[in-house]
């Protein structure tokens, strides 16, 4: 009986932990969020990493986007049927997703206004390395992981870190901005016209999470 009754307080002392964890842990989560918040503010980065030197305690704060078609007639209009189906999955309920990351990234790069009217070689014309460097970094440059071209920036093409992010944030811009062209080729729409649909046809939810190993 003595054993059965340790057992209740200690479960019940237990339950009492968890619940003043569980409130310190939300403590913790909010100040990480805006901590977070702040220090990736102003910046290229969708995410920041705290951690101890000393073990490997870590804690992520990580910024998304989600992207939902909230008037697909206006895109399908633009786009005309076929390109439209090309490019867009469709289920019996009418939802409507890319078929695509590129896709995807195009229709938030345009709809945020994260995008600029130049191609990826016009960005890679610019680099200030050699030529040898430019044509490395032609075939590693994606648009698609900003810390992944940052890197590569820095490695292959000698850059700064800051340089480096510049270009890195240029150069996923310039894809934005290649895959409408493209789409637009593809459906004989105006560019314009597709920019005026994704802005009345899309919606960009951003999210925040912080992840703790």
């Amino acid at each position: 009986m003595n054993e059965i009754i340790e057992k209740v307080k200690e479960l019940s002392a237990v339950k009492s932990q968890i619940a003043k964890l569980t409130e310190r842990k939300k403590e913790l989560e909010a100040y990480f969020l805006e901590r977070g918040n702040e220090d990736v503010a102003d910046t290229k980065y969708k995410s920041h990493t705290y951690s101890d030197d000393q073990s490997q305690a870590a804690v992520t704060y990580t910024e998304a986007q989600s992207l939902e078609i909230t008037a697909p007639n206006y895109l399908e209009g633009s786009l005309g049927e076929n390109v439209f189906k090309d490019i867009f999955d469709q289920v019996v309920k009418r939802e409507i997703k890319p078929k695509s990351k590129e896709i995807e990234r195009m229709l938030i790069g345009i709809f945020t206004g994260d995008y600029i009217k130049s191609t990826p070689a016009d960005v890679i014309a610019q680099l200030p390395c050699d030529e040898k460097a430019k044509a490395v970094l032609a075939k590693k440059l994606k648009g698609a992981k900003f810390e992944t071209d940052r890197d590569n920036l820095m490695k292959i093409g000698g850059l700064s870190e800051a340089d480096a992010g510049d270009y890195a944030y240029m150069y996923a811009e310039s894809v934005v901005w290649q895959t409408l062209c493209r789409v637009a080729e593809m459906s004989g729409a105006d560019k314009g016209a597709i920019i005026r649909s994704i802005n009345l046809g899309v919606s960009v939810d951003s999210s925040t999470k912080i992840a703790v190993t």
